[in-house]
């Protein structure tokens, strides 16, 4: 979206002139390629008593399943035709894309015969107009593979072509993730892309080889669950949040809706609450006027600080009670009239009632 579009965006807001259905069609939602690896090991491997194949293909339908109405998804899958041809598009990404996708998974992959060809799948997604296209919306891949970069005949000077590619990717705007699924993946060149896609885990080791590593900066999966772990955590990532900016970011028709964040102040925390993209009304208390009562009224760090008297009169000077107006009145740090003070004060009173008696 242009700075003047949400700038016009914002002012309607402000000016109570917005509509639900003005605010979605702001909303840009994220277009995502799954392209997933169709070679002939995810037939012959096995999960359990479940080929990878079928494991990928329920996995990819829990969470499309979540995330389907969130963003568009498409699929790609590699190779194609067969043996070592660069993958191709099967499903444009769209909304609501879900029973498309698992439509076009439903043949396998063949036993034989299906190699694997990552970097020339990742080059030809930078060509697939239906992810190239698209405006500002945020653009991703999700890569998943359960092995190497291989054709036959194997050329080892191929195994980290997939970096670069990535690269590519990325200096189109399209960041990719990298899902290594299975215990024979080339773990040293799956690292490497995901650094480079700048989708690396936090504190990953970027030099590791190990599939079985705890560390490794791509998403390795050796189950079920963990690859709907890892797509769920890659979908919540892909996908945007309502933010406190003016704009429909979740593209539900609402603008800033249900957003709270913490707020405090020198007398305690609280909350506030965003509206029209600017966050007010923070709840946490308010300070007051200092008393002597043994509390920090004023929320300075000190109690019952200055020539504070409470006789019962809360500080109206009409009372006599003049909070610290009142010439030698002071507090003592336990909330009452200082006792030195109150002595002080009987002695002068009983000078001035002989005089009058006198008198």
């Amino acid at each position: 979206m242009s700075t003047l579009s949400r700038l016009a965006l914002t002012t309607a807001v402000l000016t109570g002139s917005v509509t639900a259905a003005q605010a979605d069609d702001t909303c840009e939602r994220a277009r995502v390629m799954v392209i997933l690896d169709k070679s002939s090991s995810m037939v012959t491997g096995s999960i359990g008593n479940q080929t990878k194949w079928d494991v990928a293909k329920l996995g990819l339908g829990e969470v499309l399943a979540t995330y389907e109405d969130r963003a568009e998804f498409g699929l790609m899958t590699y190779p194609r035709p067969n043996q070592c041809g660069p993958g191709g598009l099967d499903v444009a990404p769209a909304m609501h894309n879900r029973q498309a996708i698992l439509g076009a998974l439903v043949a396998p992959p063949p036993t034989a015969g299906n190699w694997t060809p990552m970097a020339q799948t990742l080059d030809a997604a930078t060509n697939e107009a239906s992810l190239a296209q698209g405006g500002n919306a945020a653009r991703h891949v999700i890569l998943i593979t359960d092995g190497w970069q291989y054709c036959v005949p194997y050329n080892p000077a191929t195994r980290y072509d997939g970096t670069d590619a990535v690269g590519r990717l990325a200096a189109m705007g399209i960041t990719t993730w990298i899902v290594g699924f299975g215990a024979e993946v080339d773990a040293a060149a799956l690292n490497q892309m995901a650094v480079a896609s700048g989708t690396a885990k936090a504190g990953c080791d970027a030099q590791s080889q190990d599939p079985g590593a705890p560390n490794n900066c791509y998403y390795q999966v050796d189950n079920a669950a963990g690859l709907v772990t890892a797509l769920t955590t890659i979908a919540g990532a892909v996908v945007q949040d309502e933010a406190c900016d003016g704009i429909d970011n979740d593209c539900d028709g609402q603008i800033d809706e249900g957003l709270t964040r913490d707020c405090s102040n020198a007398c305690g925390a609280g909350t506030e609450t965003c509206t029209a993209g600017t966050w007010h009304g923070c709840t946490a208390p308010a300070g007051r006027p200092e008393v002597c009562d043994g509390e920090d009224n004023d929320c300075d760090g000190t109690i019952d600080d200055g020539n504070v008297c409470d006789d019962g009169n809360n500080g109206n000077p009409n009372n006599g009670d003049t909070n610290g107006s009142r010439a030698g009145c002071a507090c003592s740090s336990n909330g009452a009239p200082d006792a030195s003070m109150l002595a002080l004060l009987a002695a002068v009173g009983a000078v001035v009632l002989r005089r009058r008696r006198r008198a």
